[in-house]
């Protein structure tokens, strides 16, 4: 009887501290930066881990817009468009600040957003720019891609 009463015990511990456990959410991998406006794919973006809960990304490759001259953007390859994206580590569904560079007009955005639950897309905003309050840039995974 002793025995069954120290592995319930176990058992208990166990799933409680399964239950309790903070959800870990790593952002780290290939993503593509879609324009709220247009639906058009701008860049695809290798998102890095530079420390804990915080990011880092890199353009892999830039697309041209749709209706527009084509351009050489074969330099903006490598480009640190994304700058230190703070994930809460009590959340980390919501991103709590980052810089995002806009390498078009050489500005520099403030920003925050949030994860959806499954992890694949991530909607960040600019609330320091009341002129693009609305605006938004969607960065969707890309899994199974390297």
């Amino acid at each position: 009887m002793e025995l069954k009463g120290i592995f319930s015990a176990g058992c208990i511990a166990l799933i409680s501290t399964a239950l309790h456990a903070k959800p870990t959410l790593d952002l780290t991998g290939n993503w593509k930066v879609i324009d709220d406006k247009s639906g058009f794919t701008l860049v695809k973006v290798k998102i890095s881990s530079n420390a804990e809960h915080q990011y880092n990304g890199h353009i892999i490759t830039a697309f041209n817009p749709p209706n527009m001259p084509a351009q050489d953007l074969s330099a903006l390859k490598g480009f640190h468009l994304l700058f230190d994206l703070k994930q809460d580590p009590k959340d980390p569904y919501k991103l709590l600040s980052g810089q995002v560079f806009d390498p078009a007009i050489q500005q520099r955005y403030n920003v925050n957003g949030k994860v959806s639950r499954n992890g694949n897309t991530m909607i960040l905003r600019s609330p320091s720019d009341a002129e693009k309050a609305s605006r938004k840039l969607s960065w969707v995974r890309m899994r199974g891609q390297s």
